[in-house]
């Protein structure tokens, strides 16, 4: 039987009796590993999302997504198209996302030139026909692979590219092809893929899709393969990038789809946008970057996360976001990373296991609320909390995480963080502190975590605090360690909030 050392009201050191894990625990955590890694499997073997969520379950984990809203149908007609420089192109996303890769992206170019779609819905068959019809030569090849496009394919404003059933888009590595969107991108079981030799102008090179200027994007049951180049978006993989001088768009839905060797799906200042049901595998960059925009949602994805690189980021003051029971597995650095003035963001029901750094880390963002999250067996620790205005930790599990079930440090000194009801267990440490602002705990499970309970500058408050069961639910509050600090700026400028409201709060 495993000890439960109830160490309230004594000194720290009455909390270090020795204390070895038993077989029922170690069989545990077996078990949890074995389970991990056979999603792990799964995800390379290119099995759906539900198939994933179901294999979760024996972990606790479980998700059911809500019935799509139908998407009223692309009526194909009208098409017209033409071949234009690709200096035309340029020049109009530059005033969205500027134009610092412009010089290697034309250098990757066999011709300057792009495929001009400029009015009216087309498949990828109408597109064939349109230029065969117009007599250009040497643009779109029809294989038993798919289509493949020798030049990049610019879809203008008020025009769509609507990819049907079975249709697949490859863009030749070769030429420099790529895919832009500044009208509407619409793919229903379809698939995007790069394709063919490197290229021989820019050897770095890779395709990729970008949905820009006023285009909005509604993609379900895709297939993106091999696609995106850089660091920084759009370059990156599929990037979805709104505002600028542009009016937003319609809300952009990815849903049930499947990313393979993709850099990242990256959000940048989308508003409503709906990232749902889709798997991430061997991605280069964060698998699902969401960079400013509100009223984001991101909820049933998995994710195989990239060997130097986060599963999910969010970053550059997003506001308003949900990332609600997705799986991420064996991430690079962070399973979920949150920083640069990220706001109100809620991170619910997630699986994150085998990261590399933490599960959940949070930099200089404010008014997160994580909860009911199984945090299990990552390198450093299962919560990792550094300057954020507010925080509050409920109803998660964490397990077996390499160093802190809860690491919080240099808060600023109007910080608050809440943590109540969780399970902690098998960590190095149970919470570890230092530099903390306020600090309210309540119902906190320790059974499982004696004797290494509390690490750091908190450890000097274990007689104030420490209660194994609390089950009158009075809160205990710590109130120092504060880093003296005043409010900061978000990456936008605007002052970062110094307190914070969450739901459920009376």
């Amino acid at each position: 039987m495993r000890r439960a050392w109830v160490c309230a009201g004594l000194a720290a050191a009455a909390c270090s009796l020795p204390w070895a894990a038993t077989g029922a625990d170690y069989a545990r955590t077996l078990a949890y590993e074995k389970t991990v890694a056979a999603l792990a499997a799964m995800v390379e073997a290119g099995r759906p999302a539900t198939d994933l969520q179901s294999a979760a379950a024996p972990l606790g984990f479980s998700y059911a997504p809500a019935p799509p809203k139908p998407a009223k149908a692309a009526v194909p007609g009208g098409v017209q198209v033409s071949v234009v420089s690709i200096d035309l192109v340029l020049s109009q996303l530059a005033l969205q996302a500027g134009a610092n890769y412009h010089v290697a992206l034309r250098q990757a170019q066999a011709r300057p030139e792009v495929l001009l779609v400029e009015a009216g819905v087309t498949s990828l068959a109408q597109l064939f026909d349109a230029v065969a019809a117009a007599k250009l030569s040497g643009v779109l090849d029809k294989t038993d692979q798919g289509y493949v496009a020798h030049l990049p394919i610019a879809v203008w404003n008020g025009a769509t590219l609507a990819l049907q059933p079975g249709e697949t888009l490859l863009l030749d590595r070769s030429a420099g092809a790529f895919l832009l969107a500044s009208g509407n991108l619409v793919g229903d079981a379809a698939a995007i893929a790069g394709t063919g030799a490197p290229n021989p102008r820019l050897t770095d090179f890779n395709p990729f899709v970008v949905v820009a200027l006023s285009g909005s994007a509604r993609l379900e049951r895709m297939r993106f393969a091999d696609l995106g180049y850089g660091q920084f978006p759009p370059l990156t993989g599929v990037t979805i990038l709104e505002g600028g001088f542009y009016a937003k768009p319609s809300p952009s839905v990815v849903r049930d789809s499947r990313f393979e060797h993709v850099g990242s799906l990256a959000l940048v200042d989308a508003d409503e946008a709906l990232v749902e049901g889709n798997v991430f595998a061997a991605a280069s960059g964060p698998a699902l970057l969401l960079s400013g925009g509100k009223d984001i949602s991101a909820r049933g994805n998995v994710v195989l996360a990239g060997a130097g690189a986060h599963g999910i980021k969010v970053t550059g003051g997003a506001n308003s976001v949900e990332l609600a029971d997705n799986i991420v597995i064996a991430a690079g650095l962070n399973g979920i990373f949150a920083d640069a003035g990220a706001a109100n963001l809620r991170i619910e029901g997630n699986l994150i296991a085998g990261s590399k750094r933490s599960g959940v880390s949070i930099a200089s963002a404010d008014c997160i609320e994580v909860a009911d999250n199984l945090l299990l067996q990552n390198a450093q620790s299962g919560l990792a909390v550094r300057d954020s205005a507010g925080l509050k930790v409920s109803a998660n599990r964490l397990i077996d995480n390499g160093n802190a079930g809860i690491s919080v440090t240099h808060q600023p000194d109007y910080g608050v963080i809440e943590i109540a009801a969780n399970q902690l267990d098998g960590n190095r440490v149970g919470i570890k502190g230092s530099t903390t602002a306020r600090l309210q705990f309540a119902m906190n499970d320790f059974t499982g975590q004696a004797p290494r309970l509390l690490d750091g500058e908190l450890v000097q408050f274990t007689d104030r605090f420490f209660n194994l069961s609390a089950t009158d639910g009075t809160p205990t509050i710590i109130d120092g360690l504060q880093l003296k600090a005043g409010a900061k700026l978000t990456p936008t400028g605007a002052l970062r909030p110094t307190s914070c409201t969450f739901e459920g709060d009376a």
